[in-house]
């Protein structure tokens, strides 16, 4: 062999060592696998992670929650807050490579308004037209003025897709393909979500990882035990019965922030029998609410470390009432209002997915409900399949949990506006969609808050959910792993994150 054939074999081994050890993949322990991955469809926090490495939206929250660019650099509204006009980002790309601009933008809301199984239909229903003035400007035009749309856009009705890659005709989730800085490379479900970094992205500078793998992991004990082992950099949710072992090790370093998310156990009110006589009777509703005591779920499954509360928002919002404080247990209240109700003791079926923390509430609402009288039966099931009776409103009653969001319409649309994206308990009240259609036609802060102050009460009345606590977000890392942050929406943002070494 030749010196020169050797010397571009040496090269060559030496290239493909150096970029070997340059490679980092960031490894995430999941607990949930997520749904579609595809803005318009999907349902689930897991999902909402995912995106937030693959798909940039519009706008975007900051720690404090306030809304601060991102796709769109910035925006004006008109003297009635009927219309906004963005400024876009200029020179971004789509994974694919075909140019994002107004014609893009204008594509994404509409594919979302129209899209047979979006559920971005009631968050954009306030949007009128989206015209296009020029490559980098575009306006939203409103039926009425909509406060919050800034805040709906943050989320996944503002993640741009590729209009190419959604036009195909193909399935998008199973190839999505938006602006982010990771672009999609292999699902395997139940199992890993691979995506690849964006040579291409607008701030490829402040990427610091080549690879992001997302890892179905549900049992909380085992993420935090392939963490604590080196095959993990990330886990997300840990357990708060966990976080001494994370805070004695050196090698972990614990990020958390107090949260926008609510568990709550939703009672099937309007879907015929399936809710039985808990989802005809108020009476039977507040019963159950009377015989759990919030403080004792939060101790037991928690340690403590959630907050206890009856309301679908969190005290930490300026929106939050302290007019409608949670109620103390009351056993003999809850049998008198049962005995009034007549008939055999309640049945009450609760079904919810298979996770440790949902399993502990259960358990603890099972033995609390049943010293009212309330005979509860559980039904654990796996996510895919808890999903999909959810989502189909087949269940009793159902523990549910909502990540929340920076603004209170997002959240009380969903689950009691009429046509709400997550309303499959099928409540119905008027007066709650005066209330909340009175306070998206209004950016007066006191008007707002007084506002969801009666939407508040109304639902605390009907009881179509029974709220239980507001979680805090815990995340472990490894101390090898530097840049994280996470702010009140509890997704974990790539930006910046690095390894440390």
């Amino acid at each position: 062999m030749g010196t020169s054939i050797k010397l571009a074999m040496m090269a060559t081994a030496i290239a493909m060592t150096f970029t070997t050890a340059q490679a980092a993949t960031l490894r995430v322990g999941m607990q949930d696998d997520p749904d579609a991955l595809d803005p318009a469809t999907s349902g689930t926090y897991a999902g909402r992670i995912v995106f937030s490495a693959m798909c940039d939206k519009l706008v975007d929250i900051d720690a404090k929650l306030e809304i601060v660019p991102q796709l769109a650099t910035a925006w004006i509204w008109n003297a009635e807050g009927t219309e906004v006009t963005f400024t876009l980002r200029d020179g971004v790309k789509f994974q694919d490579g075909t140019p994002f601009d107004a014609a893009a933008v204008k594509f994404n809301i509409e594919r979302m308004k129209s899209l047979k199984d979006s559920k971005r239909k009631g968050e954009l229903s306030p949007v009128e037209t989206v015209t296009v003035i020029d490559a980098t400007h575009v306006s939203f035009k409103l039926k009425s003025a909509f406060a919050p749309l800034l805040a709906v856009l943050s989320d996944r009705a503002g993640m741009m897709v590729s209009p190419a890659a959604a036009a195909e005709g193909k399935e998008f989730s199973a190839n999505p393909v938006c602006a982010g800085p990771f672009k999609f490379k292999e699902r395997r479900a139940r199992d890993v979500i691979s995506l690849e970094k964006f040579d291409g992205y607008w701030n490829a500078a402040a990427i610091g990882y080549d690879d992001v793998q997302y890892l179905y992991i549900p049992d909380s004990t085992v993420r935090l035990s392939r963490l604590q082992a080196g095959d993990l950099e990330i886990a997300e949710r840990i357990a708060p019965t966990d976080l001494g072992a994370v805070r004695g090790n050196k090698a972990l370093a614990l990020h958390t922030s107090p949260g926008l998310a609510v568990s709550h156990l939703m009672i099937n009110v309007g879907n015929g029998e399936k809710g039985g006589a808990l989802g005809k009777e108020p009476r039977l509703r507040q019963a159950l609410e009377l015989s759990i005591d919030r403080n004792v779920i939060n101790k037991v499954a928690f340690a403590g470390e959630f907050s206890a509360d009856n309301q679908m928002i969190p005290p930490s919002s300026i929106f939050y009432d302290k007019a409608h404080p949670a109620p103390a247990r009351d056993i003999d209240k809850a049998k008198a209002l049962i005995e009034e109700v007549g008939g055999d003791a309640p049945v009450v079926e609760i079904t919810y997915e298979n996770s440790l923390a949902d399993g502990r509430v259960a358990q603890i609402i099972q033995s609390m409900a049943g010293e009212a009288g309330f005979q509860i039966e559980l039904v654990p099931l796996e996510t895919a399949s808890a999903v999909e009776r959810y989502l189909a409103g087949n269940f009793q009653a159902y523990i549910g949990n909502w990540s929340g969001r920076a603004d209170p319409d997002p959240t009380l649309i969903s689950f009691f506006g009429k046509e709400g994206s997550q309303n499959v308990n099928k409540y119905s009240n008027p007066e709650m969609d005066k209330a909340l259609g009175e306070a998206r036609a209004t950016s007066d802060v006191e008007k707002r808050k007084a506002l969801y102050g009666t939407a508040t009460g109304i639902y605390l009345a009907d009881l179509p959910t029974i709220p239980l606590y507001h979680p805090n977000w815990f995340y472990a890392a490894r101390t090898d792993v530097s840049g994280i942050t996470v702010y009140p929406d509890g997704l974990l943002r790539l930006t910046d994150v690095k390894p440390a070494k």
